[in-house]
């Protein structure tokens, strides 16, 4: 029981170079990490309600060679400072406020500070000893050093959505890549 179309196989086989098939899985290894960088910063975006550009820049990828088939991600999940959301402006508050002299519930209503779609009471611009300027805001029960510098936390969100996404997610888009690149005519 002969093949059919097994020797033409084994010629175009042995036709191609000693680097095709290495550079054709670092190609898909490549293409596995950098589409589940997109999809794990699309996932993150949509959870934390932050640009999706934010996100995705604080994912590196190091890029898999022949020499080296393997890609490495590595991910800052350090909190992201609010003042990175966009411009931050003072908005006044339209409640009614008291009249001076009188008592009421109303108490002043004051103004908000709005950073991108986000509004932050009670908080303020401020620019630090190294130069950077942030959001502040007072913290409660802290004795001495009473502000901190207003942050979204994103370490579980990022933990969580890369492992989810790389779990079996590499395996199949890998296999998919892989035949793309190593098809045979």
């Amino acid at each position: 029981m002969a093949i059919k179309g097994l020797e033409q196989a084994v010629e175009n086989l042995s036709r191609i170079s000693k680097t095709a098939v290495p550079g054709a899985a670092a190609m898909a290894i490549n293409r596995v990490a950098s589409s589940a960088i997109s999809q794990s910063a699309s996932q993150v975006a949509r959870e934390t309600k932050v640009r999706r550009k934010l996100v995705k820049e604080r994912a590196r990828l190091k890029r898999a060679t022949v020499k080296n088939p393997q890609a490495r991600i590595k991910v800052n999940r350090g909190d992201l400072p609010v003042i990175k959301l966009g411009n931050a402006r003072v908005v006044l508050s339209r409640r009614r406020r008291r009249k001076k002299g009188q008592r009421s519930s109303l108490k002043g209503g004051g103004s908000v500070l709005v950073v991108g779609n986000r509004r932050i009471p009670g908080a303020f611009i401020q620019q630090l000893k190294n130069g950077r300027w942030h959001v502040m805001q007072r913290v409660a029960g802290k004795n001495r050093y009473p502000i901190d510098v207003v942050k979204i936390p994103m370490a579980v969100p990022l933990t969580t959505a890369f492992k989810q996404i790389l779990s079996g997610y590499g395996v199949n888009v890998f296999r998919k890549s892989w035949a793309m690149r190593c098809s045979i005519n």
